[in-house]
């Protein structure tokens, strides 16, 4: 079993699953409703975001992405097949040593939220 909870974009929430089903979620994404798997490890004591997570649609390439931590640490590649996935999110979901070795891992650049801007208080 993996220490994970991976969430999909059908909604579904699972905890500790093995490599196997991790494969099986990432291998059936492209369709319709059925794009993105999110993964987060369980209870690591970290502060901060930390997971990886993949989007697919049709046929085209898997965007990866992972954050540890802050925005700054937010890392994203493309990659060509769910095999090359499911081994780097094996890899992370175990804390392997040099998981994210031997990709051209580039900052992901994520828009800004908008600032509330509060309303300004009148002295009479």
């Amino acid at each position: 079993m993996l220490p994970i909870t991976v969430n999909t974009e059908p909604g579904e929430v699972r905890s500790g699953i093995d490599a196997e089903e991790l494969a099986r979620l990432i291998g059936r994404l492209g369709a319709d409703g059925d794009r993105f798997v999110v993964v987060e490890r369980i209870a690591d004591g970290r502060e901060g975001d930390h997971y990886i997570q993949t989007w697919h649609e049709g046929d085209g390439p898997y965007e990866v992405e992972y954050r540890d931590g802050s925005a700054e640490r937010h890392f994203g590649v493309r990659m060509a097949d769910a095999e090359e996935v499911v081994a780097v999110f094996v890899a992370w979901a175990r804390g392997a040593e040099g998981w994210a070795d031997g990709y051209d891992w580039e900052p992901v650049e994520l828009e800004a939220e908008p600032e509330v801007m509060e309303p300004e208080v009148m002295e009479h």
